[in-house]
């Protein structure tokens, strides 16, 4: 990305954000930009005025101009700063809009992609931290651009090698920032990936549950340790630039000093001892001062070239952006030779999976941990990539629709279900697209996931906030979450249901209700239940026993009991 992308960005975003604070600010910019050039017309003119002075006001006219400029200059540069750096907190908003705009639309199957990760983390970092602040750089470069071409034309005037001595010391400062820039770009190569872990392990330390698990294990400081090291890390790799960027910078320094001390000789050499030799000594000060200030702008802009790209690179991720909907209805799901092996794994976690399920029926998967169970869910519901094989609904792949018009036929309550601490009211909400949802709709959702009574008991009810760390939040236990989150997806009515362990935190007299609840309205959807309790397998129309990511067995309940294979094995004890 180069530096014009860089502002032309900028000021779009600028314009669109302030069109007015834009305008001002520019002709304010354009003003100042103008006072190099007048000061060195009214220098010569002061020292022209003093040779054959006699009196105060003979020299009158240049000082106060001289005066006035001084006096304006200030004040506007501090107006222009203001609202600079208004712009600036506008820019940062509108980047941090699209980015959280862009993370809304990637599917799981690209958030859980290592490279992915790195680049979002990158991208999110520039969007926070740097992109914004680009804006008041690239005013101050075009500021200091018309200043250098204004002394330029000054100065030529008087000396033209010494006003294109004057222009060549910009090149030094042009090469250092690119070389710089490549410098940042490949650190951040590297510590992507870093940030994106810290912020990881930072979550865990200041998010309720996990932190409280971790405190009962005095594994705290664990956690601060594993999040300090990566944190070192990072800044490890970072003063491994600060050297090489410190050499391009005196370099730049060093010959952009010598080109300008060369065009001070060329202009002393070159014009007659006089008035226009001290307005033009006075050029190239004021060229300095210009050239200095275009220079490090100039190196912020080239520098922030990199930052720009990596927020550029994780818009790039974005995927077509459509309203989220919940399917009315599906009729049957298939599943033909669903196969999958892990990265770094030699032996498949599923293998050849097939499966049809037509609306009314309830299946359920069993297995041991680690049979391949999880791998065969998020395969169907389209959060993993399955190698081959192919999962339709109603005669239609995952290839034939958006990945939101496919997701919208499933309601999905996973093991790691989501605890949102929210009011709630808004948790369930989270399950639908809809925004005409009553009072009455989220009550019955409550009521089928035995939640109610709960709700209820809530000094604010279904505006009661969730969550002791908030103000005027209450806790909930694993079990009360759970029932919050199957609320969710009693609410959200896809007709596709995938319920991973849906009553594990939950009582067992909590446990009957629900599942109760679950054949009594299963006629309208298609519903898939991994368990590992025998009593709640006793209703599925059919079970799938996996094992080692293959399906060794499928029947119902008291069909696998009685051949004594697999099935009998796992629930003998529970079934007795």
């Amino acid at each position: 990305m180069g530096i014009f992308a860089v502002g032309v960005w900028s000021i779009r975003q600028a314009w669109a954000a302030a069109p007015r604070r834009v305008a001002i600010t520019v002709v304010l910019a354009l003003l100042v930009a103008a006072v190099p050039s007048l000061q060195v017309v009214l220098m010569a003119q002061f020292v022209g005025a003093l040779t054959g002075a006699d009196s105060f006001g003979d020299v009158a006219a240049p000082f106060a101009g001289m005066v006035a400029l001084i006096a304006f200059t200030g004040p506007v540069e501090a107006i222009v700063g203001t609202l600079q750096w208004r712009l600036v907190d506008l820019i940062g908003l509108h980047a941090k809009q699209e980015v959280a705009a862009t993370l809304a639309t990637l599917p799981p199957t690209v958030l859980a992609d290592p490279e992915a990760s790195a680049q979002i983390e990158a991208g999110n970092k520039a969007a926070e931290d740097e992109i914004s602040f680009l804006y008041p750089h690239i005013l101050s470069l075009l500021q200091q651009t018309l200043s250098v071409i204004g002394v330029f034309v000054t100065l030529a005037a008087m000396s033209l090698p010494a006003a294109l001595l004057v222009l060549v010391s910009l090149a030094p400062m042009v090469l250092a920032s690119q070389r710089i820039a490549r410098i940042d770009s490949k650190m951040w190569d590297d510590v992507g990936k870093l940030y994106w872990r810290s912020r990881y392990l930072h979550q865990h330390l200041v998010t309720t549950t996990p932190s409280i698990e971790l405190t009962s294990l005095g594994a705290s400081g664990q956690i601060s340790a594993k999040v300090a090291d990566t944190i070192q890390r990072i800044t490890d790799r970072k003063a491994q630039t600060y050297l090489p960027i410190l050499a391009w910078r005196l370099l730049a320094g060093v010959s952009t000093s010598l080109l300008l001390g060369a065009a001070l000789a060329a202009l002393i050499v070159g014009v007659h001892y006089g008035p226009a030799a001290a307005g033009g000594v006075y050029g190239v000060m004021a060229a300095m001062g210009a050239v200095g200030g275009l220079g490090a702008n100039l190196g912020y802009v080239v520098e922030g070239s990199a930052p720009f790209e990596r927020y550029q690179i994780l818009l790039g991720l974005r995927r077509e952006t459509r309203e989220p909907v919940v399917a009315d209805t599906a009729d049957s799901l298939v599943v033909t030779g669903l196969t999958h092996t892990y990265e770094g794994k030699e032996e498949p976690a599923l293998r050849g999976l097939d499966l049809r399920i037509d609306r009314g029926s309830i299946v359920a998967f069993v297995g041991v941990n680690g049979a391949g169970k999880t791998t065969a869910i998020n395969a169907i519901v389209g959060t993993l990539d399955a190698q081959e094989g192919t999962v339709a609904i109603d005669g239609r792949s995952r290839a034939d629709m958006s990945f939101q018009e496919w997701v919208g036929h499933f309601g999905t309550l996973t093991q790691e279900f989501g605890r949102y601490e929210l009011t709630v009211r808004e948790s369930l909400l989270l399950g639908t697209p809809r925004t005409d949802v009553t009072d009455a709709e989220l009550w019955a959702a409550l009521e089928a996931a035995n939640a109610a009574g709960m709700v209820r008991g809530f000094e604010k009810g279904l505006d009661q906030q969730l969550g002791s760390q908030w103000d005027g939040g209450v806790g909930l236990s694993g079990g009360q979450w759970q029932r919050i989150s199957l609320a969710r997806i009693h609410l959200r009515s896809a007709p596709i249901w995938i319920l991973d362990e849906p009553t594990s935190a939950i009582d067992a007299e909590a446990e009957q209700e629900i599942f109760r609840e679950l054949q009594r309205s299963k006629a309208g959807r298609i519903t898939i239940v991994v368990s590992h309790r025998a009593w709640t397998l006793r209703g599925m129309d059919e079970i799938l026993v996996v094992d080692a990511g293959r399906v060794l067995e499928r029947g119902r309940y008291d069909e696998l009991l009685a051949r004594g294979g697999r099935f009998a094995e796992i629930f003998a004890e529970q079934a007795a």
